[in-house]
């Protein structure tokens, strides 16, 4: 890279690692050779590893959750906004949630931030499922069930085993919406 490597660049390039190739590949010397600089560039932003990976645990929620809810609010409103999400979760590449979730379940911390990206997203799902008519008392437990359903299928192999239909999809919504 010609120009000075930004500590995004360096977030986004380990995201893509870890998509790619695991946990294991998120060290400073692998990740700085494949950018093309130095370690010490890596180290001008960032005070050592567990720093880049609680920062990557982070950039990791902004794209796959605050970006996306973000999104949604400004586009459909009502139900609208669930079908799109679900369109959205259940048709997207998974590997990167994948390999966060493969993450934590070796390190406790990373755990801890998952379970925190996980409940702002259940409670998000609550919120467009009682937005879109479903009663107070019955929208957690929906949220909480079609979350689970999104989890299962990254637990699926083969791409095609977890593939729907975007009929299929908007008639599973207009389903939990009653």
């Amino acid at each position: 890279m010609a120009d000075r490597l930004t500590k995004t660049g360096w977030l986004d390039h380990g995201l893509k690692v870890l998509a790619a190739s695991g946990f294991g590949g998120l060290k400073a010397e692998p990740l700085a050779a494949a950018l093309g600089v130095s370690r010490g560039s890596f180290y001008w932003h960032f005070h050592d590893i567990a720093e880049f990976h609680a920062q990557l645990l982070g950039r990791w929620r902004t794209r796959t959750t605050d970006w996306v809810i973000k999104d949604l609010e400004q586009g459909a409103s009502g139900s609208k906004r669930l079908q799109r999400l679900m369109r959205m979760a259940l048709s997207s590449d998974d590997r990167l949630e994948r390999a966060v979730r493969a993450w934590a379940s070796h390190s406790a911390g990373i755990a801890d931030a998952v379970a925190g990206v996980d409940q702002a997203r259940i409670q998000y799902l609550t919120r467009l499922l009682h937005l879109a008519g479903v009663p107070a008392d019955r929208a957690p437990a929906r949220a909480a069930f079609l979350y689970w359903a999104y989890l299962g299928r990254l637990m699926v192999s083969g791409d095609d085993a977890r593939t729907l239909a975007v009929a299929d999809i908007d008639a599973i919504a207009m389903l939990l919406e009653s």
